[in-house]
């Protein structure tokens, strides 16, 4: 009897093990797919907002913007305030190259949450997009109110003060990017061209050399042509 036990216990042993073996086998088949794994919390919990919006999440992160926006819209069918889905909507509207719509999503996430830099940020590109310069200014300063070291925020401020005509402010807004951030290279680019324009041809090649130091630098024979240019007007 005793003996039968044993045989019993690992009977049972191997039956847990089976079963273990086939859960975690199921688990993991369910992780390999962020979608198919949100897919299946919607599936147990489509009430909830949030199973909704991180399905939109993955399949935003996929590149399936239709499916995302679905996904999103539905979750705040279920809670319009769901802060995250209203300003993830406005990303696949400006995705999508809807301007207005996106503008329109960011400006209701900021009602709900007005420091959130990402939003501000976003807003501001979004309203160069449709080249309202100075509503742009204003949300890229309310990012850098949120936080100063925001990467590119200055850099798409000095665009928009270029764009209206106020290089100055455009120089001092790469130069605070560059304080922040050292290595970036739209900012030599933009000063760069910008001391051009000046005739400040020292510190407009200083600038364009720094950003030709940059590997994958996507125009570079255009400043390649530019640093030439102002190399042979000098001798």
């Amino acid at each position: 009897m005793k003996f039968g036990g044993k045989i019993v216990d690992w009977v049972i042993l191997v039956f847990i093990l089976i079963f273990l073996l086939v859960g975690t086998y199921q688990r993991n088949s369910l992780w390999s797919s962020e979608v198919a794994l949100w897919k299946d919390c919607v599936k147990k919990s489509p009430w909830k907002e949030r199973t909704h919006h991180n399905l939109g999440f993955a399949y935003q992160e996929a590149g399936r913007l239709d499916d995302a926006q679905q996904e999103y819209g539905e979750a705040l069918s279920l809670n319009p305030y769901y802060f995250l889905s209203v300003y993830n909507l406005g990303l696949i509207y400006y995705k999508k190259g809807l301007m207005e719509e996106a503008i329109d999503q960011y400006e209701k996430a900021i009602e709900l949450n007005s420091n959130f830099p990402d939003c501000l940020y976003n807003l501001g590109l979004a309203y160069g997009q449709k080249g309202l310069y100075r509503d742009a200014i204003e949300a890229y300063k309310k990012c850098l109110e949120a936080k100063p070291d925001y990467e590119n925020a200055y850099v798409n401020l000095g665009l928009a003060y270029k764009r209206l005509k106020k290089p100055e402010k455009a120089v001092q807004s790469y130069n605070e990017e560059l304080k922040y951030h050292p290595d970036n290279v739209n900012a030599y680019l933009e000063l760069g061209v910008i001391y051009k324009e000046w005739g400040d041809y020292p510190k407009a090649l200083a600038n364009l050399r720094k950003a030709l130091t940059y590997p994958g630098l996507p125009n570079i024979k255009e400043v390649e042509t530019m640093v030439s240019s102002i190399e042979a007007g000098q001798k």
